[in-house]
């Protein structure tokens, strides 16, 4: 099968891809670099022109790639509003890659209008509010707009379906008629070694910073510093982030415990990494987002977004420090089963076959 996959969150093309080569597809990812991540990719969408001139030539760059996205038999868009650009035929692009390929798909994952409106009114809790007023600085932003709902709504009718990663995209597409089944986040274990989660003297406990309101940060830092002041002898408490995945990476292959996101049901892709790593994963994992993926169980650690649930649980976790080489093992076990590149792939191909 002759794959495109166009545009890229937190490599979530870029595993996908490499789960499809395995199973012996020519797969080709057209996308930028994900800003400071600098994820690889094959066409490349990126700038280096400053201001004004970059933003033209980013644009002209997007449709000369469209342009040339002629007989694939699967064409994948990590989400409508990589098109959505002013001054830019986004609509007449979405239908082009309709009609000049076999097939095409869209992936419900990352910022979008129907997440924002629909998601939003749905979850109990969500990072909406601490995105506006962290990373946005704003008491809007766009995808709250009527147009932007419009054009999510028009995208959605023009591919075969949307294929949500996790629960939240799920419920946020629960009207849409061709909602296809969620599936999980893909990570190439072979990319990712596990090692043996052994403690020192101090538990390392770690936050990778990116968007701080998204990843309910705050709640974090409050946390962390309740922790510092209680048990100064026994956590070592990290926050960082913000440089090239590699480098990130590495900075998680000393810790013990990671603190994905705090706002959300589901484990994004940061904590995919952490089990695949083979650490204690704080996360996500509320019993509506297992069983949108499919199971029953997970090792994650259940955490809602207020300082208290995180403090109780590494209290927990230092209780019982010696159980956590076991706890990560089943980290790297879960991510096999589940998240394997090669599993996920083929889950989408049967899914893109079927549609």
């Amino acid at each position: 099968m002759k794959v495109l996959l166009l545009g890229e969150y937190s490599s979530l093309h870029n595993n996908l891809k490499d789960g499809l080569l395995s199973l012996g597809h020519e797969v080709t990812l057209v996308a930028s670099a994900d800003g400071f991540k600098q994820i690889p990719r094959d066409v490349d969408l990126d700038s280096h022109l400053p201001s004004v001139l970059g933003a033209v030539h980013r644009r002209a760059k997007l449709f000369g790639a469209i342009s040339k996205i002629k007989n694939f038999d699967v064409v994948q868009l990590i989400n409508p509003f990589i098109l959505y650009q002013k001054l830019f035929p986004s609509l007449h692009c979405i239908k082009k890659l309709a009609v000049e390929n076999r097939k095409l798909f869209m992936s419900a994952s990352g910022d979008d209008a129907y997440l924002w409106r629909f998601g939003r009114a749905a979850l109990r809790y969500s990072p909406f509010d601490d995105i506006l007023k962290y990373d946005l600085k704003s008491d809007s932003f766009y995808m709250q707009d009527d147009a932007a709902f419009r054009f999510n709504e028009a995208a959605l009718k023009m591919v075969r379906g949307i294929i949500p990663i996790m629960y939240e995209y799920e419920v946020s597409y629960a009207n849409a008629e061709n909602r296809l089944p969620t599936i999980p986040i893909p990570l190439n274990l072979e990319k990712i070694q596990y090692k043996e989660n052994r403690c020192e003297r101090r538990i390392v406990v770690f936050h990778g910073l990116n968007r701080y309101g998204a990843k309910g940060t705050r709640h974090v830092e409050e946390a962390f510093e309740l922790l510092a002041k209680k048990y100064p002898n026994d956590l070592e408490l990290v926050i960082d982030g913000k440089m090239p995945l590699d480098r990130y990476l590495k900075l998680m292959e000393r810790t013990n415990v990671v603190i994905d996101q705090t706002n959300t049901y589901s484990l994004g892709v940061n904590g995919v990494y952490a089990l695949a790593m083979g650490k204690v994963v704080l996360g996500g994992a509320e019993p509506e987002s297992l069983t949108s993926i499919g199971v029953s169980s997970s090792p994650v650690i259940n955490i809602t977004p207020n300082a208290a649930s995180i403090v109780f649980e590494i209290e927990k976790l230092l209780e019982r420090r010696n159980e956590i080489p076991e706890i990560g093992f089943e980290s790297r076990k879960f991510a096999e089963e589940v998240h394997s590149h090669v599993k996920v792939a083929s889950t989408y191909c049967n899914i893109w076959n079927r549609h």
